[in-house]
């Protein structure tokens, strides 16, 4: 050979090996920064802005000992070490939160679009249960759908755990888990997934936690010995006491925050929605979608006795038993534990987490 061929053989080789060298750099650099988002040190990697807060947790999943928020290497990539330890509510921008959500982190060098994010928005929309999408601007997460920005280096994606259908399957979370990766490959980007039988076995966990604490306290009205009551009577009664008639002929009372507070209903079947009276009316509230249930309760109790007066009827249990003083302060400790046991897994009563878990 020539020194001509030589050198440029010479030159060939030390340029594949500066690429190969440099590629090797790059994927080094993006797996430590996907490890230390999720690891704690970039703050909102999980969604708590707050560094130093401790939170408890639900039941025996990981991080029960209180450490900060981290990941835990499994085959399958990263699992929350402490998902159920953030601060059950957060900036009204972000969704997705690991007490109740499985979640995947994409990372990418060049910001993803928009345009090249609708493919994997096309297929969460398989799954049954809720899905969200967040990206980081400003070190806050924000839902893609309205964030001010066209593009992110950094996504999250959750998949809710559980709700009042049951658990996700650990099949689901399995295919939740292998669209985030097969999307992250196309972009060219890493991606972080909790393990699919650690999220499925939070997943059952949860489902336990809203059988215990998925409870309805409901307040009856009848009329004495055996009276109706006649319905031009009841609206204009529900109306002065803040009830608005709804589409299915219940009637509800919002709270200041726009939730639901209490319903009141009627003992009627439907095919009896038009008649001119009614047998009873139920007083209701659904613990877990009502902050301060206990308070709901005392003005629920309130508003069952005004009612009473007005109509001439008296309240009961709902095994048609008079319902008095102690049979109230019974429902009323009962109501305390179940709010007492949501605050102490960090999922209050009416906050957002609550409502979405419980629906």
């Amino acid at each position: 050979m020539s020194d001509l061929q030589l050198a440029l053989i010479a030159f060939g080789a030390v340029f594949v090996a500066a690429v190969a060298g440099y590629n090797v750099l790059q994927e080094r650099r993006a797996r430590r920064r996907a490890e230390a988002a999720f690891r704690g040190t970039h703050r909102d990697a999980l969604l708590d802005p707050v560094a130093d807060r401790r939170e408890p947790v639900l039941g025996d999943l990981p991080g029960e000992a209180g450490e900060e928020a981290g990941l835990a290497s499994v085959d399958e990539g990263l699992v929350p070490a402490d998902a159920a330890g953030e601060p059950a509510e957060v900036s009204p921008a972000a969704r997705v939160s690991g007490r109740i959500d499985t979640l995947a982190l994409v990372l990418a060098d060049e910001p993803v679009t928009r345009e090249q994010l609708e493919p994997l928005l096309d297929a969460l929309q398989s799954h049954l249960t809720p899905v969200h999408v967040e990206g980081l601007v400003d070190e806050q997460w924000m839902a893609v759908e309205e964030s001010p920005r066209d593009a992110w280096r950094e996504l999250r994606v959750g998949l809710q755990l559980a709700s009042r259908a049951g658990p996700v399957a650990e099949e689901e979370i399995a295919a939740f888990n292998e669209t985030v990766a097969s999307f992250a490959a196309s972009i060219n980007a890493v991606s972080q997934r909790e393990g699919a039988a650690a999220a499925a076995a939070r997943a059952r966990e949860l489902d336990r936690f809203c059988a215990e604490a998925d409870v309805e306290v409901a307040v009856n009205l009848v009329g004495r010995a055996g009276a109706a009551f006649a319905i031009a009577r009841v609206k204009p009664l529900a109306l002065e006491h803040g009830f608005a008639e709804t589409g299915s002929g219940t009637f509800e009372r919002r709270a200041p925050d726009g939730g639901v507070a209490m319903t009141l209903r009627t003992h009627d079947p439907l095919e009896r929605r038009d008649a001119a009276t009614v047998t009873g009316l139920t007083f209701a509230l659904d613990v877990p979608h009502v902050a301060d249930p206990v308070a709901v309760l005392d003005e629920m109790g309130r508003v069952a006795e005004a009612f009473g007066l007005a109509l001439g009827g008296e309240i009961v249990d709902d095994e048609r038993r008079p319902m008095g003083a102690a049979g109230f302060a019974a429902v009323r400790r009962s109501l305390e534990a179940v709010a007492r046991r949501m605050e102490t897994h960090a999922i209050p009563a009416g906050g957002a987490l609550a409502r979405r878990l419980f629906s």
